[in-house]
């Protein structure tokens, strides 16, 4: 028993770690949008930038995938079982030979852009085509650095460092923020890149730094077709060809946000920043916690206990959700503002945003749901289902998408995001009660209800805050705090009767424990 409680407190240490540096990179990753819009305006010329940004950066997080679920495991069993010696070794090869594969990959980007960038920005005129394409360009050039990069980081979490590693974001972001403020007027748009170039030098310095006081020595080791390699192809397999899906649908997105108008894209991609920002903590930290107990369950054949994981789960995402999803429906347009609303950001922008925002709400409990029911196929070593699903829920996706751009212009998007969304999780909830039976997911019923009414009480009060917050004489930037502050501060002090329908303690280390 002690062991088990002193492995869920290390546990709990380093969760809490991993999301204090990680919510350093969302602040640093919303002050970066806000400077940009601040410093370039929402037009065509910050279109550009995210355009020229979107698949480098699905690239750098279908690597940062591939390094946690495939490098990390193997390094970890190689080190224990035939020790660092060939661990090390084992690094050694992955980063050669795989930066020597995303090189390839990155000059075909390079010699592509300009097909890229035609496909995704459809509406552009000439001069920004040119800007996106010369970006995406530069962004190509320094993808070979993050491979070294994610793999490092997924080793170093292998000996338990989480907050340096968690901070790779941060970094990134603060390199840009900073090339931006010293040199956007001089460089343009270019700055950004050379912040991101900055950053990835410094996480691939710092990052090498702490493995080699771990034991780590580099050492060039070319070998494409060595066994271990192969191991890995093999693994990577279904997973990359569902996160194919993926950045299928973000190149769809740039493009039908293209021709919708000028500015558009920049809208939707702030919008999307605020709900993953807001998702990518407590509602991931569910799915997270809830990975070990249910690959337990499943490894013992408990289908029972996978039922009430899958339930728990579900209940704990309820809970955090929808006072969630409550308070960002109420005070959207004030956040907007007070995030972005200066300088070439008018009302207008507020507005289209803050409507952006509104189709959104349900993405962190349907995404997060979505994650929770993969859960036992990957747990089963079924990546085949997942695959299925996913390219059924991208396909959903477009073809709402293009049915309804042409009479509801960007707003065609999040609603088609959002429709197969809802499908999604229903289509793979189907898949795994013909593999388990039923799931008795409605067992959740009564708690969702009372969350629910706990939820409306809070609305109530922020609401109430919302009314009371023109009585106060403020103007320019303290308006706007206040606007934001007061509705949420009240809707905080009424949250309090949404804990009370949290689960109980020993509840709450089920899942913990369970593995």
């Amino acid at each position: 028993m002690t062991r088990i409680s002193n492995s869920g407190s290390k546990m709990g240490r380093h969760a809490f770690s991993a999301v204090a540096s990680a919510s350093s990179g969302i602040v640093t990753s919303v002050m970066l949008d806000a400077i940009v819009i601040a410093v370039f305006g929402m037009g065509r010329k910050s279109d550009a930038y995210f355009i020229a940004n979107t698949i480098p950066m699905i690239i750098i997080t279908i690597l940062m995938l591939q390094a946690t679920r495939v490098i990390q495991p193997i390094f970890i069993n190689k080190r224990e079982a035939q020790g660092e010696s060939a661990g090390w070794n084992y690094l050694s090869l992955i980063i050669t030979s795989g930066t020597v594969i995303v090189s390839v990959l990155s000059a075909t980007g390079i010699f592509l852009s300009t097909l890229l960038v035609h496909v995704q920005a459809a509406g552009f005129p000439r001069e920004e085509m040119e800007i996106a394409t010369r970006l995406s360009v530069f962004c190509f050039s320094i993808l070979p650095l993050y491979f070294p990069i994610v793999v490092m980081r997924a080793v170093l979490n292998s000996f338990g460092i989480f907050a340096l590693p968690s901070a790779m974001k941060f970094f990134e972001n603060a390199f840009k923020i900073l090339f931006v403020l010293l040199l956007g007027r001089k460089l343009g748009l270019e700055s950004l890149v050379l912040g991101m170039f900055a950053g990835a030098l410094w996480q691939l310095s710092i990052f090498y730094f702490v493995l080699r006081r771990k034991g780590f020595r580099f050492e060039t080791s070319l070998r494409l077709k060595h066994s271990d390699m192969i191991q890995a192809y093999r693994l990577i397999g279904f997973q990359l060809t569902g996160q194919t899906c993926a950045a299928t649908v973000e190149v769809i997105n740039n493009a039908l946000g293209s021709m919708s108008g000028a500015g558009n894209v920049t809208a939707l991609r702030l919008a999307t920043r605020i709900i993953e920002s807001i998702a990518g903590l407590l509602p991931d930290g569910i799915v997270v916690a809830a990975m070990p107990a249910i690959a337990a369950t499943v490894a013992s054949r408990d289908v029972g206990a996978t039922k009430r994981h899958l339930q728990h789960g579900v209940h704990l995402l309820l809970l955090v959700t929808v006072p969630l999803s409550v308070w960002l429906g109420l005070i959207s347009r004030p956040l907007i503002a007070f995030l972005y609303e200066r300088a070439s950001f008018s009302g207008a922008n507020t507005i289209l945003v803050g409507n952006l925002l509104l189709l959104m709400i349900p993405y962190p409990f349907l995404n997060r749901l979505w994650s929770l029911l993969e859960l036992p196929f990957f747990a089963g070593q079924d990546t085949r289902t997942p695959l299925i699903a996913s390219a059924a829920q991208a396909a959903g996706y477009v073809a709402v998408s293009l049915l309804l751009v042409s009479h509801l212009g960007i707003y065609a998007l999040p609603i088609g995001r959002l429709l197969a969304g809802i499908g999604g999780p229903l289509f793979l909830a189907y898949l795994l009660r013909k593999r388990m039976g039923i799931l008795g997911l409605w067992s959740v019923r009564n708690s969702a209800r009372k969350i629910c009414e706990a939820s409306f009480i809070m609305a109530a009060f922020v609401l109430l805050g919302c009314w009371l917050t023109p009585a106060i004489p403020l103007k320019g930037f303290g308006d706007k705090v206040v606007a934001l502050g007061l509705p949420s501060g009240a809707g905080l002090i009424a949250n309090r009767d949404v804990t009370r329908h949290a689960p109980s303690a020993r509840e709450s280390v089920t899942m913990r424990t369970a593995a």
